[in-house]
Protein backbone atom coordinates (compact mmCIF):
# COMPACT_ATOMS: atom_id res chain seq x y z
CA UNK A 1 0.00 0.00 0.00
CA UNK A 2 1.23 3.57 -0.93
CA UNK A 3 0.70 6.35 1.95
CA UNK A 4 -0.75 9.18 1.10
CA UNK A 5 1.88 11.24 2.04
CA UNK A 6 3.99 9.27 -0.80
CA UNK A 7 1.34 9.91 -2.96
CA UNK A 8 0.51 13.16 -2.76
CA UNK A 9 4.59 13.50 -3.63
CA UNK A 10 4.29 11.26 -6.43
CA UNK A 11 1.33 13.30 -7.96
CA UNK A 12 3.55 16.76 -7.66
CA UNK A 13 6.03 14.99 -9.33
CA UNK A 14 4.65 14.09 -11.90
CA UNK A 15 3.07 17.77 -12.60
CA UNK A 16 6.07 19.49 -12.00
CA UNK A 17 7.77 20.71 -15.44
CA UNK A 18 10.39 18.84 -15.45
CA UNK A 19 8.02 15.88 -15.86
CA UNK A 20 6.00 17.60 -18.38
CA UNK A 21 4.60 15.34 -21.28
CA UNK A 22 6.12 12.58 -19.73
CA UNK A 23 3.19 11.02 -17.57
CA UNK A 24 1.50 9.63 -20.53
CA UNK A 25 4.40 7.52 -21.47
CA UNK A 26 4.73 6.98 -17.63
CA UNK A 27 1.55 5.59 -17.52
CA UNK A 28 2.08 3.14 -20.32
CA UNK A 29 4.81 1.53 -18.87
CA UNK A 30 3.71 1.16 -15.61
CA UNK A 31 0.42 -0.85 -17.29
CA UNK A 32 2.95 -3.30 -18.57
CA UNK A 33 4.15 -4.19 -15.24
CA UNK A 34 3.58 -7.69 -14.96
CA UNK A 35 1.32 -8.94 -11.33
CA UNK A 36 0.85 -11.84 -10.01
CA UNK A 37 -2.71 -12.91 -8.96
CA UNK A 38 -3.31 -15.02 -6.40
CA UNK A 39 -6.98 -16.79 -5.72
CA UNK A 40 -7.33 -17.97 -1.87
CA UNK A 41 -10.19 -20.50 -1.29
CA UNK A 42 -9.45 -20.60 1.88
CA UNK A 43 -7.40 -20.62 4.96
CA UNK A 44 -6.54 -23.50 8.27
CA UNK A 45 -5.00 -22.87 11.15
CA UNK A 46 -2.89 -25.93 12.24
CA UNK A 47 -0.19 -26.00 14.96
CA UNK A 48 3.24 -27.52 14.13
CA UNK A 49 2.61 -30.30 16.12
CA UNK A 50 -0.84 -31.31 13.36
CA UNK A 51 1.18 -30.52 10.25
CA UNK A 52 4.08 -32.98 10.98
CA UNK A 53 1.64 -35.19 11.33
CA UNK A 54 -0.21 -34.65 7.60
CA UNK A 55 0.25 -37.84 5.49
CA UNK A 56 -0.95 -38.42 1.38
CA UNK A 57 -4.92 -38.21 1.45
CA UNK A 58 -5.08 -36.44 4.89
CA UNK A 59 -7.71 -33.69 4.32
CA UNK A 60 -7.11 -30.24 5.22
CA UNK A 61 -10.38 -28.33 5.89
CA UNK A 62 -10.86 -24.68 5.26
CA UNK A 63 -12.53 -21.90 6.66
CA UNK A 64 -14.97 -21.44 3.49
CA UNK A 65 -17.47 -23.50 2.32
CA UNK A 66 -17.68 -25.66 -1.45
CA UNK A 67 -18.83 -22.83 -4.38
CA UNK A 68 -18.21 -19.77 -2.05
CA UNK A 69 -16.89 -17.08 -4.12
CA UNK A 70 -12.97 -16.86 -3.67
CA UNK A 71 -10.34 -13.79 -2.76
CA UNK A 72 -8.46 -12.44 -5.96
CA UNK A 73 -5.12 -10.83 -4.38
CA UNK A 74 -2.42 -8.57 -5.86
CA UNK A 75 0.50 -8.07 -3.34
CA UNK A 76 -1.60 -9.58 -0.61
CA UNK A 77 -3.75 -7.14 -1.03
CA UNK A 78 -7.92 -8.13 -1.83
CA UNK A 79 -8.79 -6.94 -5.41
CA UNK A 80 -12.05 -8.80 -5.79
CA UNK A 81 -14.06 -12.18 -5.63
CA UNK A 82 -14.51 -14.56 -8.13
CA UNK A 83 -15.87 -18.29 -8.75
CA UNK A 84 -13.96 -21.36 -9.39
CA UNK A 85 -14.25 -22.56 -12.99
CA UNK A 86 -12.97 -25.34 -15.26
CA UNK A 87 -12.16 -25.28 -18.99
CA UNK A 88 -12.92 -28.69 -20.23
CA UNK A 89 -11.70 -27.92 -23.84
CA UNK A 90 -8.03 -26.72 -22.36
CA UNK A 91 -8.58 -28.92 -19.03
CA UNK A 92 -7.62 -25.61 -16.86
CA UNK A 93 -9.25 -24.29 -13.32
CA UNK A 94 -9.85 -20.71 -13.83
CA UNK A 95 -11.33 -17.96 -12.21
CA UNK A 96 -14.75 -15.95 -13.39
CA UNK A 97 -14.82 -12.31 -11.90
CA UNK A 98 -18.32 -11.60 -10.18
CA UNK A 99 -16.63 -8.24 -7.99
CA UNK A 100 -13.63 -6.31 -8.96
CA UNK A 101 -12.78 -3.17 -7.04
CA UNK A 102 -11.50 0.03 -8.56
CA UNK A 103 -7.71 0.70 -9.36
CA UNK A 104 -6.88 2.79 -6.51
CA UNK A 105 -9.74 2.05 -4.47
CA UNK A 106 -7.94 0.65 -1.76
Amino acid sequence: MINNKLQNELVELDESPAFEGRSVMSERAVQGIPLAIEAVIGRAKLTVSQISKLHQNDTIHLDRNFGEPVELKVNGMVIGRGEIVFDEATNAVGIKIIEISPIGAH
